[in-house]
C-alpha cells in the first residue's frame, strides 16, 4: 500500500493528525536540479554511497571504540522486535491520533506472526536428538519491522515529460538512470510452492508460487553483500530538543538540518565526512507509551531543505538511520527559506522528498525503525556519541528492503592525553576528513522561525544556536592506551 492510500484508509491526511487533507507538490520538479551520484562508481553500480565506507572510515569507527580503552567497551543491537503486535490503529481499527501500543509499522503493512511447526509435542526423533522448528504464518513484509531500504525501493517521476503535464512512466527513473521498469522485472521457478497472491478482488487468496515480481536493478542484495561498518554518530534530536521528561519529540514535529547541527554541538559530537548519521526522535518510546498519542503518519522527522540535501551530499554520508518509520516527516511543507536563491517558487507541500533525494539521487542508504532507547540512555549517560556502526540487512534476492539487526560498539568513557576521563569530541582524524564545521557555514545560513500558518503539517524545532566546538584528538589516546595494555599482557 502507496503512502497516499494508507492515509486515505485511514481518513487522514498524510501530514498531521487531525489535518485536512492536503494538495502535494510533485517532487520531480523540486529534486531535478539537486545533487546526484548517477556514473559517480560507473554506469552499472547499484550500490551507492556505500562504496565509500572504506578502510579508512571502518578504522575511524575502531578508534571512536578504543577512546576509553580496553575496559570500556559496550555493545547494544538496534532492532525493534518482531512480536507480531500491532498498532491497532494500523491495521484499520482504533481511533486517530491512538494511543494503542505495538510494533510501529506503517499503515497496510501487516505484523508478521511464527508460529512453530515442531516441538515438544511433536518432534521428530532423530537418534535422540529433537528439534523445534518454526515459519512465519502471516506475510512477512521486509519493511514491516526495522529494516534498511534498497536504493531501488523508491523514486519520483519527472514531471511533464510529454510537454502536455503527464508523465511517461517509461520515463522514470531508478538511482543511477535504471529504468523504472526494473523494479518489476519477473522471475520464474521450476518448483512451485503454496503461498498467497491478490487475486481477481484484491483480496489474498490461496495460491502456487512459480513466478514473482522483484526489483533486478539496485536491490537489497547489494547491502547485504557489501555490509554496513563504519564511524556512527547519534544525534539524540528528542533528548536535546523535545519533550526533557520523556526525552521525545512531539507529533509533527520537523527536525530541521540546524537542529541535527545543534544537537551534536550540544552533545560535544563532531559529525565527520564519511559517518554513519543515527537519528533519535523518540518515537519507538512514544509508541509503546499507552498514555502518549501516536500515529504513523505523524511522526516527527526530518524536515526537507536544500541545505540539507547539500549537507548530506558534501559531507558524503553513506548511510542514514532513525527510529522513525521514514527517517523523514511522511508529508511536510517546504517553504520558500528552505530552498535556495531562486528557487522559492517550488514552495509547496511534498510527500517523502528526502527518500527521494537520498535513495534516488543521492545512492544514501537509509535505515528505518530502529530502537535507539539503550544506546541513546547510555550516550546521555557517558558522553560518548560516536561508535563503530555495524549492519548487514539480510540477502533477499531483489529484494526492496530487509530486515536488519545493527550492531554498535561504542566506548563508554574517552581517556584524555593524561589517562582521566574527557569530553569526546572527535576521534583523532580530522586532518584527513571533512568535518560539519567546514561546511555548515556554507550549507545553512541564520536558522528561519518557522510559524504555525507557514508550518501547517506541524510545528518546526527552531534550534538554539550555530556552530560547533574544535574536536579534540581523543581517539588517539584510547588507542595508545590499547597498545600500552595489550604489550603488558
Amino acid at each position: 500500500m502507496g503512502v497516499t492510500a494508507a492515509a486515505a484508509a485511514v481518513g487522514l491526511g498524510p501530514g498531521r493528525a487531525g489535518a485536512q487533507e492536503t494538495e502535494l507538490s510533485p517532487a520531480g520538479r523540486l529534486l531535478a536540479d539537486m545533487p546526484d551520484n548517477w556514473g559517480r562508481w560507473g554506469e552499472d553500480d547499484e550500490l551507492g554511497m556505500l562504496n565509500e565506507l572504506g578502510s579508512e572510515e571502518m578504522f575511524r569507527g575502531m578508534e571512536a571504540v578504543l577512546q576509553g580503552g580496553p575496559e570500556n567497551i559496550e555493545r547494544f543491537t538496534l532492532q525493534t522486535p518482531m512480536t507480531g503486535e500491532a498498532i491497532d490503529a494500523l491495521v484499520g481499527q482504533g481511533e486517530f491520533p491512538t494511543t494503542d501500543t505495538g510494533d510501529p509499522a506503517f499503515p497496510g503493512r501487516f505484523p508478521a506472526r511464527k508460529d512453530n511447526t515442531a516441538d515438544w509435542r511433536n518432534a521428530d526423533d532423530n537418534a535422540g536428538m529433537r528439534f523445534a522448528d518454526d515459519r512465519f504464518d502471516a506475510p512477512l513484509y521486509l519493511q514491516g519491522t526495522s529494516h534498511v531500504d534498497a536504493l531501488g525501493h523508491g523514486w519520483f517521476a519527472d514531471q511533464d515529460t510529454n510537454g502536455d503535464g503527464t508523465v511517461d512512466r517509461a520515463d522514470e527513473q531508478l538511482y543511477n538512470g535504471f529504468s523504472a521498469e526494473t523494479s518489476a522485472s519477473t522471475r520464474s521457478y521450476d518448483l512451485p510452492v503454496p503461498g498467497l497472491s491478490p487475486g481477481e478482488s484484491g483480496e489474498e487468496e490461496a495460491t502456487a508460487i512459480d513466478e514473482v515480481n522483484t526489483l533486478s536493478r539496485a536491490d537489497i542484495s547489494n547491502a547485504a553483500d557489501a555490509g554496513i561498518q563504519g564511524r556512527g554518530v547519534l544525534l539524540d534530536v528528542g533528548r536535546e530538543l523535545g519533550d526533557g521528561e520523556n526525552g521525545w519529540l512531539d507529533l509533527n514535529e520537523s527536525v530541521t538540518l540546524q537542529d541535527l547541527l545543534d544537537t551534536a554541538d550540544a552533545q560535544g559530537v563532531e559529525i565527520q565526512e564519511g559517518d554513519i548519521l543515527v537519528i533519535r526522535t523518540g518515537s519507538i518510546e512514544r509508541a509503546r507509551d499507552p498514555e502518549a498519542p501516536w500515529h504513523a503518519l505523524a511522526e516527527p522527522g526530518l524536515k526537507y531543505s536544500d541545505a540539507l540535501i547539500e549537507f548530506i551530499d558534501e559531507m558524503e554520508i553513506p548511510y542514514m538511520a532513525g527510529d522513525n518509520l521514514p527517517v523523514e516527516k511522511v508529508q511536510h511543507q517546504v517553504t520558500a527559506e528552505d530552498l535556495n536563491d531562486g528557487r522559492e517558487d517550488l514552495a509547496g507541500t511534498y510527500l517523502l522528498p528526502v527518500h527521494g533525494a537520498c535513495l534516488r539521487n543521492l545512492g544514501v542508504t537509509i535505515n528505518e525503525v530502529l530502537d535507539l532507547s539503550d544506546l541513546a540512555a547510555a550516550c546521555a549517560e557517558d558522553g560518548v556519541y560516536s561508535f563503530l556502526f555495524t549492519a548487514a540487512p539480510l540477502h533477499v534476492e531483489g529484494g526492496t528492503g530487509a530486515p536488519v539487526n545493527p550492531v554498535v560498539t561504542k566506548a563508554t568513557a574517552v581517556q584524555d592525553e593524561g589517562g582521566g576521563d574527557g569530553d569526546e569530541t572527535g576521534t583523532g582524524t580530522e586532518t584527513q576528513t571533512q568535518t560539519q564545521t567546514d561546511v555548515e557555514t556554507e550549507a545553512v545560513g541564520e536558522p528561519a522561525e518557522t510559524t504555525a500558518a507557514e508550518e501547517t503539517t506541524g510545528a518546526g524545532s527552531t534550534g538554539f544556536g550555530v556552530g560547533s566546538g574544535l574536536a579534540a584528538l581523543a581517539g588517539l589516546a584510547g588507542a595508545k592506551a590499547f597498545e600500552e595494555h595489550t604489550k603488558d599482557e
